[in-house]
């Protein structure tokens, strides 16, 4: 966040912590505030949860996609990056005794985990099960070779 104060204080006057504190009250509240907004994208639960788990041989992404269909998720591979996106799509009705009721929520979100390697389309898994899209990426063979003990000579 930009300063609201002009630097034109020495850096050991006093002023100049006075400066930096405000300047962090300010960065703190503006934080805060758009994070904790209502109807933020996270609020409508439109932005997945996602783990990340990296094995030896392969790295493991789950997301938390709860009550979507195959036709509302996308799973992209570009250089060493792979995207989860889709559209999240909600409707509740239910007519009762006295009252009416109607809500809808909507909304698309997409998610980009740089995995640090080139990743080869053809061995990857993706399965979809009770709201959770698991997704399994095989590790190049150059990387998944175990860490090896480096004897260090000390000399006195």
């Amino acid at each position: 966040m930009r300063s609201f104060f002009p630097s034109i204080f020495h850096k050991d006057d006093p002023r100049t912590a006075l400066h930096s504190r405000l300047d962090n009250v300010f960065d703190d509240f503006a934080k805060d505030w758009l994070t904790t907004w209502p109807n933020t994208r996270a609020e409508l639960g439109v932005m997945p949860a996602i783990d990340v788990k990296e094995c030896a041989e392969y790295v493991e992404i789950k997301a938390e996609l709860p009550d979507m269909e195959e036709k509302d998720i996308d799973v992209d591979i570009r250089g060493n990056y792979l995207t989860i996106s889709g559209e999240k799509r909600h409707e509740q009705e239910k007519d009762e005794k006295g009252y009416h009721l109607r809500e809808r929520s909507f909304g698309s979100f997409q998610r980009q985990i740089p995995l640090g390697f080139n990743i080869d389309a053809d061995q990857i898994t993706a399965k979809y099960k009770k709201g959770v899209l698991a997704i399994h990426v095989p590790k190049p063979a150059e990387l998944q070779q175990d860490a090896k003990k480096v004897k260090v000579d000390f000399h006195e």
